[in-house]
């Protein structure tokens, strides 16, 4: 996962997770159904509000939220 220093807050952008435009680091997450050959839309959304799990008996990783 690449990790951005600086938001790109154009078009009043907002993370999806804690709903603030802070300027500070991000990263791009792909968004499931957008996917076309190599390539898929993605959001970005704030590294620190990311707070994920992995669950290894169901091999699952997500998100409390």
């Amino acid at each position: 996962m690449k990790v951005f220093k600086k938001a790109n807050l154009s078009n009043n952008w907002k993370c999806h997770i804690c709903g603030k435009s802070d300027d500070k680091e991000v990263v791009f997450i792909g968004i499931v159904g957008t996917e076309k050959g190599n390539n898929k839309e993605v959001m970005q959304v704030h590294l620190d509000c990311i707070n994920l799990f992995y669950d290894q008996h169901w091999g699952l990783m997500y998100q409390h939220v």
